[in-house]
């Protein structure tokens, strides 16, 4: 089934909505604002200045009912537009917006033409589609020259072994977001390389126990809410990522910088 789903977009857009359609709203979720926290910090080393930027996004799972962070790019400045496969969670990041637009479509397919973005952001997307090399060329189409991907995914060697609990979830059938594939460092970034892109840099994001995650996820989705103590728990280990390079990059998600070649186009 899941082999089903990634070759064939209406089924795989099809098995989003529905989960989507359930999937309760998380930013209030102390663990949602500590993700929020480190894409923010992200930014703002990566990108120099978002006001005037020409922005996508891909997915919109975050906007929807995650970090918002779409929102934040549009009010630092940014010109943003949102794109997802599937139409519920499109209408649900929709429903939230402060200035951004918003469409549903493929991120094999993107409706834009050649040369359109400053900046492409996609974090935890890449990894449930096979196709994600096709996904990548797309992007470096819509770039400009001197433009840059920022793109996360799941670290294969998490020392906190994320990726072990995710693939022992989803063999018993509690993991929503399957299929999901993790990556070595040195792997995405050939990967990222081999369409063209330069690699500026390789970091990490969310370097803290994916379990504290999954369990107030967990509570969550079945109305219990403490965030008070999940955000005493998440504390030490936002502090030594917000501090520590070394550390940052040993994050559940492998973050890569990458630059299209090329003059940079005048805003």
């Amino acid at each position: 089934m899941a082999i089903d789903c990634m070759h064939e977009p209406r089924r795989q857009r099809e098995r989003w909505d529905q989960i989507a359609i359930k999937f309760p709203d998380l930013f209030p979720a102390a663990s949602t604002q500590y993700y929020r926290e480190r894409e923010i910090e992200l930014l703002g080393r990566t990108v120099e200045l978002l006001n005037g930027k020409r922005v996508l996004k891909l997915d919109l799972w975050n906007e929807a009912v995650n970090t918002r962070i779409l929102h934040w790019m549009s009010a630092a400045g940014a010109t943003c537009h949102g794109l997802d496969v599937s139409h519920v969670t499109a209408s649900r990041a929709k429903a939230g917006t402060n200035g951004f637009t918003v469409i549903q479509a493929d991120m094999r397919h993107v409706p834009f033409r050649d040369r359109s973005f400053d900046l492409v952001y996609t974090i935890g997307t890449l990894e449930h589609i096979e196709e994600y090399r096709e996904a990548l060329r797309e992007i470096f189409r819509v770039l400009k020259p001197g433009g840059l991907i920022i793109a996360g995914v799941p670290y294969k060697w998490d020392p906190f072994l994320r990726p072990v609990l995710v693939s022992l979830l989803d063999a018993v059938g509690k993991y929503p977001y399957s299929p999901e594939k993790s990556f070595g460092q040195r792997e995405f970034a050939q990967i990222v390389e081999s369409v063209g892109y330069r690699v500026k840099e390789q970091t990490g994001l969310l370097a803290f126990p994916g379990l504290i995650r999954l369990m107030e996820l967990f509570l969550l989705r079945r109305k219990v809410k403490w965030p008070s103590l999940f955000s005493l728990l998440l504390t030490p280990f936002g502090r030594l990522e917000a501090r520590y390079a070394w550390y940052r990059a040993k994050g559940y998600l492998l973050v890569v910088v990458a630059e299209k070649p090329g003059p940079v186009t005048p805003l």
